[in-house]
């Protein structure tokens, strides 16, 4: 494999993405805030303090039943609605001890949590594009050219563009994102083999079936945000349980690549490829997500203490990786 020749396109394809994601940062003073997360049925799990839904009096164990006059099974309508202005009044229909009643929600700025939220992500974002990306600059190896492919696609799972107002555009952009993500998930086991040397890769159709969960969980995400198909609660679990299963699957199976591949490495391979620092960076950047991923599963209502930001842990991964994949390189 001639990593050399994956320069041009791997530095457009970044420069792309960072200008696409600088859009999208921008446009973080425009969000509209509620204040509100649910589970895949619609309930109510947690109302963050101080925010509109606070203040009308929605509470976690609310149904919603409609926002706006749409209902909630209704996802196509609820795609094709524009997102709400700062000011603007929903009304929220839920049941509540199974009572029907309704809430006026007037959309604020950001509380300073969501805030916080939205700028660590894209910089999780940023980092995954740009460690990954520089290792490959300074040194073009199958390692680090894999390496910056998996960096520049997972920091889709961060990273978002502009707002659109056509919902044809906006659509067709949740879609591309959605399939590059499941594309960027995979690519990191990939980066492990290959810098680890496995022998799966030399073997036929290996990289197919390596990319396969994640193309197909891509695939359907991407037709359900196209088709917009309605939301019953049979779709919503079956999503959530598929969709989790496909990336409890890799993160699970990149963890143990790291560990059996350390475990065999003699203290000298050790060092040359930087896995002491690897192992380190894995456990502490995925273990976090994997107990969200576990949770969202098991007990999907259940907010545990901090959740919202178990997701910074994975900027130990592009850092750490990116110097092992540099160290590895050298010494070579």
């Amino acid at each position: 494999m001639d990593a050399n020749k994956y320069k041009t396109h791997l530095t457009i394809f970044g420069a792309l993405v960072a200008i696409y994601g600088i859009f999208g940062w921008l446009d973080v003073s425009n969000y509209a805030q509620g204040g509100w997360n649910t589970d895949r049925n619609n309930m109510v799990t947690q109302v963050l303090s101080g925010s509109p839904a606070e203040a009308a009096g929605l509470m976690a164990g609310d149904q919603l039943i409609s926002l706006g006059g749409i209902a909630m099974s209704d996802a196509s309508a609820q795609s094709r609605r524009n997102r709400p202005a700062i000011g603007e009044t929903w009304e929220f229909v839920i049941e509540r001890d199974g009572q029907e009643m309704s809430l006026d929600v007037t959309f604020g700025e950001p509380v300073p949590q969501r805030k916080l939220l939205s700028h660590a992500g894209f910089l999780v974002g940023f980092c995954f594009l740009v460690f990954t990306l520089r290792a490959y600059l300074q040194k073009q190896t199958p390692s680090t050219a894999a390496l910056a492919l998996a960096g520049i696609l997972f920091s889709f799972v961060f990273i978002t563009g502009p707002y659109f107002g056509s919902f044809t555009l906006r659509s067709l952009a949740n879609a591309i994102e959605t399939l590059l993500v499941f594309l960027g998930i995979p690519s990191i086991l990939y980066f492990l083999l290959v810098h680890f040397g496995s022998g799966y890769l030399g073997k036929a159709n290996a990289k197919r079936m390596l990319y396969a969960p994640g193309l197909l969980a891509g695939l359907f995400l991407a037709w359900r945000i196209l088709a917009t198909p309605e939301a019953t609660d049979s779709l919503n679990l079956f999503s959530s349980v598929f969709i989790g299963a496909v990336a409890l699957f890799y993160l699970i199976t990149s963890l143990v690549t790291v560990y059996k591949n350390y475990s065999a490495s003699s203290s000298a391979e050790r060092d040359s490829k930087g896995l002491n620092l690897m192992l380190l960076g894995t456990l502490i950047g995925m273990l976090p997500p994997v107990v969200t991923i576990v949770t969202g599963i098991i007990a999907p209502q259940l907010v545990l203490p901090g959740q919202a930001f178990y997701f910074l842990s994975f900027v130990l991964i592009p850092i750490t990786w990116s110097i092992a994949a540099s160290k590895s390189a050298s010494a070579a």
